[in-house]
């Protein structure tokens, strides 16, 4: 069976953010290097020798307890005391080929790989008590969300006391960056970073794109936007002051005043009603800055739900720009998401919460979420695993299995043994005991792998709601 050096195989080094095994990324490569590579050896030979310990301890230990064997009498088989080698035979066979064990400030570590080894092989069931078993829903969410790039620790995927994190041990920077780039990039500009001189530009960048549609052009609109002109004057009077609809009130007037005399001309079709794009988009423009400063959201989501009936009978009515609606709206839309997201505290220095943009749409009415799409998909994830931004804490729930085997080898021990809990390689584990979940190569020596979660950012499957 083939043991690890000490040396970490380069596709297990974390790129960047390199974390200590406390909160912040203090740690050099080469440190992380040795700790990790450490736990590999301690994982390969606990598994090469445990079926020699486990026969030493029930053919020597167990009876030197019960007074049935000598202490330190030894059988021989073949010059052998065991028919299995143990851990320390596997030690010595490994150096005779060159591979040394690890340096001895990496002790701690290379006894937690020879406790998490063979239990991950030969003992799935304290692996599935120490990782934590998902339930469908969360392992479907995380081979989701791995797909997408996401490096995910086990605690965020199991089912019982799930714990908030940015992601596995090693990869806060990279799956920050990631949710950055995906949740920006449904607002059809991707960035590194959102703050509100992003938010403010898409903002005003869609805003053109809705004056070219609409301005200098004539349009027909139906019934339900004749309704939605109509609301207008009913809806001022529930808005603060600093959000009057006053002027887009006297615009939307006018265009029902003229509404009315077509519908008393005998022969008239009122459902093909012709007004001007200019000022339909007055009224857009006028409505959407009383939505962005109204101080009450949902105020704010009825006005946005007002545009969206004017939108959509456009877009019903005149094929020709349907299409190029049917792109801004969207990008408006979640443009908009992501400002409510930043002034709830869910956007902090740049970096997106995906939990709390989860939280959100997930509390909003269906009304307002009917677009769907990709970061409603984005935000369904993040509340799923609990995927929070660099500036949340990490919760810190062990499982009843972790409880447990700091009891059994200590909590010094078992305090140096957590961290490893937190890494791919133990996602890796868990996607193995998972029911129908495919084996990674970020595992053990001993455990197959056939296949891998790729890393490539891929389109959400957008759903309408």
């Amino acid at each position: 069976m083939p043991v690890p050096s000490t040396d970490l195989p380069a596709n297990l080094v974390p790129q960047t953010d390199l974390p200590d095994f406390g909160t912040e990324p203090t740690s050099t490569l080469k440190e992380v290097g040795g700790r990790m590579g450490a736990a590999l050896y301690g994982a390969g030979t606990g598994i090469a020798g445990a079926p020699g310990e486990l026969e030493k301890f029930a053919a020597y230990t167990v009876p030197e307890m019960l007074g049935t064997r000598q202490k330190g009498e030894r059988d021989q088989l073949a010059g052998r005391e065991t028919l299995f080698p143990t851990v320390s035979e596997v030690q010595k066979g490994l150096g005779k080929v060159g591979i040394n064990p690890p340096a001895e400030q990496y002790k701690g570590f290379q006894t937690a790989g020879e406790v998490l080894g063979p239990m991950a092989t030969a003992l799935p069931g304290v692996s599935r008590g120490l990782l934590g078993v998902p339930s469908q829903t969360s392992a479907a969410a995380a081979k989701q969300a791995e797909k997408l790039g996401f490096k995910l620790r086990p605690a965020q995927v199991r089912q019982d006391e799930p714990v908030g994190a940015v992601g596995a041990l090693g990869y806060r920077q990279e799956n920050q960056s990631l949710a950055n780039k995906l949740a920006s990039k449904t607002t059809g500009k991707e960035a590194a970073e959102i703050d509100d001189k992003f938010i403010r530009g898409r903002l005003n960048e869609l805003g053109k794109d809705f004056d070219r549609v609409y301005q200098g052009q004539q349009f027909n609109i139906d019934q339900p936007a004749v309704q939605a002109l109509q609301q207008i004057s009913q809806f001022e009077q529930f808005l603060p002051p600093s959000t009057s609809l006053a002027n887009v009130r006297k615009t939307a007037d006018n265009i029902l005043g003229n509404y009315k005399q077509l519908i008393q001309v005998p022969g008239a079709r009122p459902q093909t009603f012709s007004i001007q794009g200019d000022a339909l988009q007055t009224i857009r423009n006028d409505l959407m800055s009383a939505a962005r400063s109204a101080s009450d959201r949902s105020d704010a989501h009825r006005i946005y739900e007002l545009i969206d009936t004017i939108d959509d009978s456009i877009a019903r009515n005149h094929p020709q720009v349907a299409a190029e609606l049917n792109r801004i709206r969207p990008l408006y839309r979640n443009t908009v998401v992501l400002e409510d997201l930043m002034r709830s505290g869910g956007i902090t220095q740049g970096n997106i919460s995906l939990e709390r943009l989860g939280n959100l749409l997930g509390a909003r009415k269906e009304g307002v979420r009917r677009m769907g799409g990709e970061l409603d998909e984005l935000g369904r994830l993040g509340r799923d695993l609990r995927i929070r931004s660099r500036a949340e804490s990490t919760g810190k729930s062990p499982s009843e299995g972790q409880k447990t085997m700091q009891d059994v080898i200590g909590s010094t021990m078992g305090s140096l043994t957590a961290p490893l809990l937190q890494t791919r390689l133990a996602r890796g584990v868990q996607r193995r005991m998972t029911p129908g979940g495919q084996p990674s190569r970020f595992l053990p020596p001993g455990i197959p792998a056939t296949s891998i979660a790729g890393t490539a950012v891929r389109p959400f499957q957008g759903e309408e709601q």
